[in-house]
């Protein structure tokens, strides 16, 4: 981290800002929130003798997580690192073993760095950069770095395997800072005949124009399956380019859900009154109305969802949705809208309850705190956030399984869009 002027004005001066954005910023969700004045006050003088500004940021951090909402979070400028479904493209879960309990990859994206390294879910994590890595601290990953682990998979000697992560552009900015890494969006595949399936990790772009070609081109490959499974394990996020994914659902004009902001809820929005997105731009003239709409006319984030009305496909009222605890954000968006409108069937584990849209502000000496500044919810009124979706059919998964090749979700799933 870089040199902070470390001493209790700054950092009394800092938190303050914070508070002070955190309660006219953050959002209320039928109006409830958190007491921020408070749950600082009881440890303002411990944060505020902080001797470094790792610890200060620490001790925020343990301040603003406690409030129990996701998408929130304290950092300074210089941070360089991030979790492993960020940095790496993958997830982890706890597992037991003879020395102990270890991490055990479980989402690995194709085309992440992880999965280009070699690494492949089930394979358990022993070190990074030489450093044991277990429970419960999560791994995280220097960015624009290259990381060496070890793994454990079943059947071979442990291997020592090079995660590559992007680089900063050389660009001549003496700053310039290294992008997250991002896997292949869509994977699509005939997994048996007449049954498609795609692998969604994410919703890539402002606009959702990127994905939704993407997704276009993966569904066209899938021409002969009147059946789809959808998996949205590990999806790391993102927002309207989801809409596309959603519209594939359904051949109608459907109304999904809403965001409101704090000023929405305090000026009682109603949800069709708020502008609304029902179709993606598909060209550049698209692009600019939509960037004029939303930057210029309409800079509330208060807005409302509906499909797009792509008419009849094949696979319409034979699809299977899986999930679990690391969907989130978006992907839980999906699932939520396909389980109230009866889209799919969901399998897998419930969802990680993360779906609120988040916002970055300086509060000085390069810190910034980062804050839920729209609240999700369905068309119906359904709060997600901390809840989560529950599946149709409840499928843990089978880390034996994993371990050995087999996937006992997608077998679960598959069983399911037979019967249908």
């Amino acid at each position: 981290m870089e040199q902070v002027p470390v001493g209790e004005s700054t950092f009394r001066a800092v938190v303050e800002k914070s508070i002070g954005l955190l309660e006219t910023k953050c959002i209320r969700l039928n109006g409830h929130e958190p007491e921020w004045r408070a749950l600082f006050s009881a440890r303002l003088d411990e944060i505020a003798r902080s001797t470094s500004a790792t610890e200060f940021e620490q001790r925020v951090n343990a301040v603003v997580t406690a409030a129990g909402l996701s998408h929130v979070g304290f950092f300074h400028q210089s941070a360089q690192n991030a979790p492993g479904r960020y940095a790496i493209n993958a997830t982890f879960c706890t597992t037991e073993t003879p020395a102990g309990p270890r991490w055990l990859f479980e989402d690995v994206h194709e085309g992440g760095p992880a999965h280009t390294a070699g690494v492949r879910a089930g394979d358990i994590l022993l070190t990074v950069n030489g450093e044991p890595s277990h429970p419960p601290v999560l791994p995280g990953f220097g960015l624009g770095r290259n990381h060496t682990v070890a793994i454990d998979r079943l059947g071979t000697p442990v291997q020592e395997l090079q995660i590559d992560l992007p680089k900063a552009e050389s660009n001549g900015k003496a700053k310039a800072k290294p992008p997250m890494a991002e896997p292949a969006s869509v994977a699509a595949r005939v997994i048996k005949p007449g049954i498609g399936y795609i692998r969604v990790a994410f919703f890539p772009g402002v606009n959702g124009q990127r994905f939704a070609r993407e997704l276009d081109r993966a569904l066209a490959g899938l021409t002969e399956c009147t059946r789809l499974i959808i998996d949205l394990r590990g999806n790391l996020g993102g927002f309207v380019g989801s809409l596309r994914l959603m519209s594939y659902l359904t051949p109608d004009r459907v109304p999904v859900g809403y965001s409101l902001t704090r000023t929405g809820e305090e000026e009682k929005w109603r949800p069709e009154q708020l502008p609304c997105i029902d179709r993606l731009p598909a060209t550049t003239l698209d692009m600019i109305k939509m960037a004029v709409r939303f930057k210029i006319l309409n800079r509330d984030r208060s807005i409302r969802l509906m499909t797009e009305g792509l008419g009849p496909k094949p696979f319409h009222g034979r699809i299977v949705m899986l999930v679990n605890e690391h969907t989130l954000s978006a992907g839980e968006m999906v699932a939520a809208f396909a389980k109230e409108n009866g889209l799919a069937r969901i399998v897998g584990a419930r969802t990680g309850g993360q779906v609120l849209g988040g916002a970055n502000f300086s509060v000085g000496h390069g810190f910034t705190i980062r804050l839920p500044a729209a609240g999700w919810y369905t068309w119906r009124g359904t709060i997600v956030e901390g809840l989560g979706v529950s599946p149709d059919i409840d499928v843990p998964l089978s880390q034996e399984g994993l371990r050995t090749g087999s996937d006992n979700q997608l077998e679960a799933a598959l069983g399911e869009v037979e019967l249908t």
